[in-house]
């Protein structure tokens, strides 16, 4: 520890006191560092002995080895720009970088400057709660937004820019579950039958096979319940010659082979396709974008070839992953069990596949049924 001691003048008549301090004569420090270097002797540059003493315990504190380091003030943006070079370096999809991007780039940088908030830390929960009530989303998009700002503050606490995270402490996002809606066997006739009016529309380099691989497009995803762009880039390696489908799901980690039909199979084998190794694929640009052109596709297909609706007569909502939740459901409602589904399907856990199909499951709901034949021999 350091102290404070007084080099009087030859004139000082308290020249023998080295500790008296209302003096005008030098003051000095002296003793051992808190890191343990010394003995230490140097001039505190002052005549004042509070100066001196303040002085003492700078150098004492610069030099404690226990002392908590001081964070640097990061800011908003520094914070955002890190974040999403770290997603760029994580290979990640390039949909979840695009959203990432919106939410943060975007909708956040934005806010922030509006608010003139700069510093990461100035970032609270009330702070993030009033720029949750800006989005005007859906409760799903909300949800998954605000599940996007609680692994941006986990990351930055993992660089050590804020110890807590603000986002965790904001209400959730009541979430509603709504039914998983498919096909019926009904509604699937109907597609089926519509895509052979869709052939006759002209246009496009591939409308002469436009219906042929239209229809081999839906029952692929239909009885194999691959999402569009897995059946969109699907090798034709993988059909095997006994009309197995092989999928590897990278997820899970486990093979699986899904036997097609045997007309599905001959009609994908007999699809006509500039590039041999896929069958709708032509291999070229991002895989991305030729998911999107058959879902233009589809969509225009149900919008004006097929309408379907459900049994109150309201327009029933159509999109392309639906053909996934028919598969599903219908292996389901046949009494197969949700262990399996959920393999088939590719999902990390089968609490997934209960999140979605459980309603759906026929051992359960026979189950419940025969509980409640059972209460009324019980009255």
């Amino acid at each position: 520890m350091l102290s404070v001691y007084t080099r009087h003048s030859q004139a000082c008549e308290h020249r023998e006191d080295i500790n008296w301090r209302r003096c005008r004569c030098p003051k000095w420090i002296q003793g051992v560092s808190a890191d343990g270097r010394g003995p230490i002797r140097v001039t505190a540059k002052t005549r004042s002995w509070e100066r001196a003493e303040a002085k003492a315990r700078e150098m004492d504190e610069a030099a404690d080895p226990h002392k908590p380091q001081i964070r640097p003030a990061i800011t908003i943006a520094e914070a955002v720009s890190s974040y999403r070079a770290d997603e760029n370096g994580r290979c990640l999809q390039k949909t979840t970088i695009a959203q990432s991007r919106t939410l943060f780039e975007v909708l956040l940088l934005n806010w922030a400057k509006q608010r003139g908030l700069v510093l990461l830390s100035e970032l609270t929960t009330p702070e993030l709660t009033k720029f949750r009530a800006s989005w005007g989303n859906g409760p799903n998009t909300t949800r998954r937004k605000h599940e996007r700002l609680v692994g941006f503050f986990n990351f930055c606490i993992a660089n050590d820019w804020t110890e807590k995270n603000p986002a965790t402490r904001m209400k959730r996002v009541e979430e509603r579950r709504v039914p998983t809606d498919y096909f019926t066997r009904q509604d699937f006739e109907r597609i089926v039958d519509a895509t052979y009016g869709y052939g006759d529309w002209q246009g496009g380099h591939d409308f002469h096979a436009r219906q042929k691989r239209l229809l081999a497009l839906i029952l692929l995803m239909r009885w194999s319940g691959l999402a569009i762009k897995d059946a969109v880039t699907l090798e034709r390696e993988r059909m095997g010659c006994d009309g197995r489908l092989f999928l590897y799901r990278a997820k899970t980690g486990v093979p699986v082979y899904v036997p097609l039909p045997k007309a599905l199979g001959e009609l994908l084998h007999g699809l006509p396709n500039s590039n041999p190794r896929y069958f709708f694929w032509s291999g070229n640009g991002d895989p991305e974008t030729a998911k999107k052109a058959w879902q233009r596709t589809l969509r225009h297909l149900f919008r004006n070839f097929v309408k379907l609706t459900k049994p109150d007569g309201v327009a029933k909502r159509c999109h392309p992953h639906m053909f996934r939740d028919t598969f599903a459901v219908e292996l389901l409602l046949s009494g197969v069990p949700i262990d399996q589904v959920s393999l088939l399907l590719g999902h990390s856990s089968v609490k997934i596949t209960e999140k979605h199909y459980a309603p759906f499951v026929k051992a359960r709901q026979e189950q419940l049924e025969n509980s409640v034949r059972q209460s009324w021999q019980v009255q």
